[in-house]
């Protein structure tokens, strides 16, 4: 299958991708809404459409996982011993830098739901949690999905026969951009909340 009779493919399935897309962004913060603005920027999908259902995805799902860490964080901690010093690194970072980690989480891979947990787990308000992490979740959909409707400009001013290997060498690049900036990301939060962990510790033996 060529990109053309993809593209194709994508616009006669449309309803089902946006399906798709809404599941995809409820459960990872993955690359698919990058390839989605590239879609859009063909006409295979509507722009205001896609906006959409992976921003009501990535929202629905950090309301999910504070749901879980708020409601049932003792019960995971205490079935899965490993995942309690992570969720207790989460929670102490979201109440210490919950703005900046809040909003720029969703570009670290694996954060998603680690982060999410770990903020209901914490003493964040709801409503505080939804305000903040709704603007993350808006500016991650926003940032990918420019990016893959940016390839699509792109592409649309190179010859044909050059458009498809551009467009993907630019994804790959972009992927790899986002993976390094996001451990750099992570390399500089985990010592802020490993510092709040011991603190917390020790105020507890003492």
């Amino acid at each position: 299958m060529n990109l053309p009779e993809l593209l194709d493919w994508i616009a006669r399935y449309d309803l089902w991708i946006y399906g798709l897309l809404l599941a995809y962004c409820l459960g990872k913060t993955g690359p698919l809404p990058m390839v989605a603005g590239y879609a859009a920027s063909q006409g295979a999908l509507r722009i205001d459409a896609l906006l959409m259902v992976t921003v009501l995805g990535s929202v629905a799902g950090g309301q999910l996982r504070f749901a879980l860490g708020r409601f049932a964080s003792p019960w995971i901690c205490k079935t899965f011993p490993k995942a309690a010093p992570w969720i207790a690194l989460a929670s102490a970072g979201v109440e210490r830098y919950g703005f900046r980690i809040l909003l720029s989480y969703r570009f670290v891979k694996g954060a998603f739901s680690l982060v999410g947990l770990g903020a209901g787990a914490s003493l964040l308000s709801w409503r505080r949690f939804f305000l903040i992490d709704g603007s993350g979740a808006i500016l991650w959909i926003a940032c990918i999905v420019s990016i893959g409707w940016g390839f699509g400009l792109l592409g649309a001013v190179l010859d044909p026969r050059w458009a498809a290997y551009v467009g993907l060498a630019l994804l790959v690049f972009s992927l790899i951009s986002l993976a390094i900036f996001g451990k750099r990301l992570k390399q500089r939060l985990l010592p802020f909340a490993e510092n709040i962990l011991k603190e917390r510790t020790g105020k507890k033996q003492a």
